[in-house]
């Protein structure tokens, strides 16, 4: 697998406004590639099933992901189960995003991975990849400094074409989208990226969604 070689950018004043803008297509691609390709070393494993919760498959992707970054030359750090210290009022868990790619210097700025598992006919899963997933993104709560970030869908039960076509369904119908959720660049032989844009009040805009479907059925 060959990685794009990011070593030399050169952050504005030495904090991206834009991370996105900054790595450019091939730094963002580069990501996705690292990504994808932890994917395939986890399914070739058969360490994770489609018993296990999200965190647990999660675990085991950020496990390989490990393994792959090694081999990049990327400046950004990788972090897991990153927190966004927002307080709220009695219990409860603030928002974190599965894992991320973060510039070093700024805690807020990075490209962010979004983990949520779907099976077909489930509903309450759809709606939780949107309203906790992808709305997340859209509010600003996540990847404020970033014009881009990803969702991953951990396919557990059914047809992925099938599944694929629900959470398109609920991604084009979110207010003010400038472009639906469409099949994108296939990414080291693998095939479901799909990409959706969108209007966001908060944060670099418009922002993209790459959207990764890993079965594990």
């Amino acid at each position: 697998m060959k990685l794009a070689d990011l070593s030399n950018i050169q952050f504005i004043s030495g904090y991206p406004r834009d991370l996105a803008k900054e790595l450019g297509p091939d730094g963002i691609m580069a990501i996705l590639r690292i990504i994808c390709e932890a994917y395939k070393e986890l399914r070739a494993s058969g360490r994770a099933t489609s018993i296990m919760s999200e965190p647990e498959i999660t675990e085991e992707l950020y496990v390989e992901l490990l393994d792959v970054w090694k081999e990049a030359d990327i400046p950004l750090k990788h972090i897991h189960e990153k927190s966004h210290g927002k307080r709220k009022k009695g219990r409860g868990k603030t928002p974190t995003i599965d894992f991320c790619f973060r510039h070093k210097w700024d805690p807020t700025s990075y490209f962010g991975a979004e983990c949520k598992l779907l099976e077909e006919n489930n509903s309450e899963l759809y709606k939780l990849y949107v309203d906790e997933g992808v709305n997340r993104y859209l509010s600003g709560k996540y990847g404020e400094k970033c014009s881009a970030g990803s969702m991953i869908g951990y396919i557990i039960i059914g047809s992925t074409a099938e599944i694929i076509n629900n959470v398109k369904i609920r991604v084009d119908k979110l207010p003010n989208i400038f472009s639906n959720m469409t099949k994108s660049d296939f990414i080291n032989g693998f095939t479901d990226h799909y990409k959706s844009v969108h209007e966001r009040g908060v944060g670099n805009t418009p922002f993209h969604i790459h959207h990764l479907f890993f079965s594990f059925t």
